[in-house]
């Protein structure tokens, strides 16, 4: 398989799905899933982007998929939320399948755990293409924030995107948004 970036060509760098002869063909509602470790912020992510979703859960932890979808430039993409506990980790390999692209969020006050680096080399494996969303930035200081950026940097040297937000205060969801919307 011809290599994603050398597949590329003039495309923009997320908006073709890899096909068995290395580029990526178009999808006409692409699957997104929402990913990281527990109590990251994905449902509030979700949940800013789209408004009402489907969730559920569990003392304020999400204990099934959240879902919902949203209509950007015309295209209905679905989101598809995954649980963050170890327990877990077989709802997330179910949800990966046929995903077009996926957004890894992770905590800017824990910085990467296990579960996260998991996470990042099944997405790798299975050469989906991906952006991480650092999310709670209003809770660290910025020494701690870029260190945070490089080591993403330097375990994930195919990620698409890496921005940096607060969904609690509505901090990069705008730039999410639009991230999305060119996917």
């Amino acid at each position: 398989m011809v290599p994603l970036k050398e597949a590329r060509g003039n495309y923009s760098p997320i908006n073709h799905k890899i096909s068995n002869w290395g580029y990526r063909i178009m999808s006409k509602e692409p699957k997104i899933v929402v990913m990281g470790s527990e109590n990251v912020g994905k449902t509030t992510i979700m949940e800013k982007l789209i408004g009402n979703i489907g969730k559920v859960e569990y003392n304020g932890t999400t204990v099934a998929i959240d879902y919902g979808n949203i209509i950007l430039n015309n295209r209905k993409i679905h989101l598809f939320g995954t649980p963050g506990q170890p327990r877990f980790e077989f709802m997330r390999e179910i949800t990966l399948n046929g995903a077009y692209f996926v957004l890894l969020i992770v905590d800017a006050t824990t910085g990467l755990k296990d579960i996260d680096k998991k996470i990042i080399n099944t997405i790798h494996l299975r050469n989906i293409p991906y952006a991480v969303f650092i999310n709670k930035i209003d809770s660290c200081n910025d020494e701690i924030l870029n260190n945070l950026k490089k080591e993403i940097n330097e375990l994930c040297p195919n990620c698409e995107h890496i921005m940096k937000g607060s969904a609690l205060n509505d901090k990069g969801i705008s730039k999410l948004k639009l991230i999305l919307e060119n996917i």
